[in-house]
């Protein structure tokens, strides 16, 4: 977003921008409030209390004002992109696309908003065109090392690795001190199996940033791939020392206690039958039924603004995928919300006395809830993956399909303990299915692998997924 600017227009408005600089958001929202009551089109005022509103937790007056910045100046290209960014942020990809769009139309020269409009083409699935605007990005500012690098992410995405590779070096010659690119490197340099510079990308990685999970989740997955599991589980402990409760690392960890043969450490971590739990709850408050609650967060899910098809940063394969849903009008996913809290205290007694594993042992003390909408139809699932950024994960089931009756075949169960792809194991891991039912919450570590099973159907599965995220 942009930065405020030097020069306010008046008392008033400085006092905000000063607010606004100092971090206290809250403050300076009610200072731009008080300013634009006054001078309800001024469009430094409209952006920064747009910017204001947002962090402070006000996203219709966030709105509001970007709205009418964008509207009533659309020659200026900051008015469009910061309605851009606010959409990215709320998840609506297709709003945050269309505004983006409008910044580029007004600044042809403007690198963060062809910046954006390429990670919100890649979003949607046009690569293609994402990295004609990562290269627009990079012509306007020849050493905009995050357009080469995330161009880099596209390109290895799409399975052209060594251009991949090549802008990851760009990228790395510009800013040597950025994490994300020398580990997406050592993953490029993985596919190709050149693992001694792989190792050393990641090692790179590690050292620029000591506390970046994927430096040493990545640095976990190359030792392994280099036979070497034992190295493995000690990079994840040292950097697990540190921040005890990370999913990615913890899930690392796992794969690397499973190659190195360490069976009791392994099925103590990656417990299946004690640490993926089931629940069924009683309607919550406001609904009859619980058919009747289902039925209200289905459509609340299905009418949802950011549900957009396949989105490319998450794991859902031929379907639908929400942005967050408890944001904004959150409907029936309020009374949801009350019933992951309910989850979370069922599931905890239910594991308390295994004080030494890292679910229990590190309960965040505060936290808050990120939840999510998915939909699948005809061939529809979901690849196997962790949740990095929560403590404990999980997903209710407000509609499923009649064939996941099928109880030889498991069609559209959801399965625990099978690694993606992208992660280099050899052993055989436990595995753990379960048949969703209507109105069945399923709660379980954030690290632990899981996956949807494929399934081929006319009807429509439905799910909610959540994790509880430590702040």
């Amino acid at each position: 977003m942009a930065s405020p600017p030097r020069q306010p227009m008046d008392k008033t408005l400085a006092e905000a921008i000063t607010l606004h600089k100092q971090g206290q958001f809250e403050q300076a929202y009610k200072s731009y409030r008080k300013f634009l009551n006054r001078n309800p089109a001024h469009p430094d005022a409209l952006v920064l209390g747009g910017q204001a509103a947002f962090l402070s937790g006000r996203e219709k007056d966030a709105l509001r004002w970007l709205k009418s910045a964008a509207k009533n100046y659309p020659d200026n290209p900051d008015t469009s992109y910061n309605l851009g960014v606010l959409y990215q942020s709320l998840g609506d990809t297709h709003k945050a696309l269309d505004a983006f769009r409008a910044a580029v139309k007004a600044g042809p020269g403007f690198a963060p908003a062809h910046y954006n409009l390429a990670m919100a083409l890649h979003e949607l699935g046009q690569a293609e065109e994402a990295l004609k605007h990562f290269d627009q990005a990079v012509a306007a500012e020849p050493r905009h090392a995050e357009a080469h690098a995330s161009k880099a992410y596209v390109l290895r995405m799409m399975g052209r690795i060594p251009d991949a590779i090549q802008s990851y070096k760009t990228s790395l010659d510009l800013s040597e001190r950025n994490a994300k690119a020398w580990v997406g490197l050592g993953s490029c340099l993985q596919e190709v199996n050149k693992l001694e510079d792989a190792f050393t990308a990641h090692r790179n990685g590690m050292a620029v940033d000591p506390d970046y999970p994927d430096a040493a989740s990545n640095l976990a997955d190359v030792l392994v791939q280099m036979d070497r599991p034992e190295d493995a589980i000690r990079a994840c402990d040292t950097y697990l020392s540190r921040h005890p409760g990370d999913a990615a690392v913890l899930a690392a960890k796992s794969i690397a206690l499973n190659e190195a043969g360490e069976r009791d450490a392994y099925a103590g971590l990656v417990d299946l039958e004690r640490f993926v739990r089931p629940i069924r709850h009683d309607p919550p408050e406001g609904y009859d039924t619980i058919d009747a609650f289902n039925t209200a967060l289905n459509d609340h899910v299905t009418s949802h603004p950011t549900l957009v098809d396949a989105p490319a940063s998450h794991t859902t394969m031929n379907g639908k995928q929400t942005g967050s849903i408890n944001a904004g009008l959150k409907g029936p996913v309020e009374a949801l919300e009350a019933l992951i809290e309910k989850g979370i205290e069922h599931y905890m007694s239910g594991v308390a006395d295994a004080q030494a594993h890292p679910t229990v042992a590190h309960r965040p003390a505060k936290y808050e809830l990120s939840i999510w909408g998915t939909v699948l139809e005809g061939e529809g699932f979901q690849a196997p993956h962790i949740h990095p950024s929560g403590w404990l994960s999980g997903v209710y089931y407000p509609q499923v399909p009649k064939i996941v009756e099928d109880e030889e075949n498991k069609f559209g169960w959801i399965e625990f303990g099978q690694p993606g792809p992208e992660y280099h194991f050899s052993k055989t891991t436990e595995l753990r299915l379960v048949k969703p039912e209507p109105g069945m919450m399923v709660m379980f570590p954030s690290y632990m692998f899981h996956r949807t099973i494929p399934f081929q159907s006319n009807e429509t599965r439905i799910s909610i997924a959540f994790d509880v995220v430590p702040v």
